[in-house]
């Protein structure tokens, strides 16, 4: 990380904490590794076996971005692609809607419209096809 993303980072944490009060309450891994000595193994596996790793929503993101594009992706060229993404700009904007899409966290008008029913499921854009997460981004004409 080079002293621009730190300082940006360090100043998103300053105000985070100051505003929200990040980490001021301990966490329960923090409970678990300053708590008691009795059973501390079997509580810090049983924690790791509950949480979600990083490699399984890396996983579902492959599976799912495989099926949009029609092939399957490889560690090797997903690993490229977000060395690449990471390396484009400065800007922590940029690189948080990159990391957003690269993750699927934008929500899609199908995806809202299984949250509410009473929402429509059309591309906001053409209002003619299903707005899936794929078509808002790629496929759509009025977009491009």
């Amino acid at each position: 990380m080079d002293r621009w993303d730190y300082l940006q980072v360090q100043n998103r944490y300053s105000q985070d904490k100051k505003d929200f009060g990040i980490y001021n309450k301990p966490q329960r891994l923090d409970k678990i590794l300053l708590g008691p000595d009795k059973k501390n193994i079997s509580k810090f596996y049983n924690y790791l076996l509950e949480i979600e790793l990083e490699e399984e929503v890396v996983k579902g993101n492959m599976i799912a971005w495989s099926r949009n594009i029609g092939r399957s992706i490889t560690l090797i060229e997903w690993e490229k692609i977000w060395t690449r993404n990471s390396k484009i700009t400065k800007s922590a904007a940029y690189k948080e809607n990159a990391y957003k899409m690269f993750y699927r966290w934008h929500f899609s008008p199908l995806r809202l419209a299984k949250m509410s029913p009473n929402m429509n499921l059309n591309c906001w854009k053409c209002k003619k096809n299903q707005g899936t997460f794929y078509h808002m981004w790629w496929s759509c004409k009025e977009a491009q």
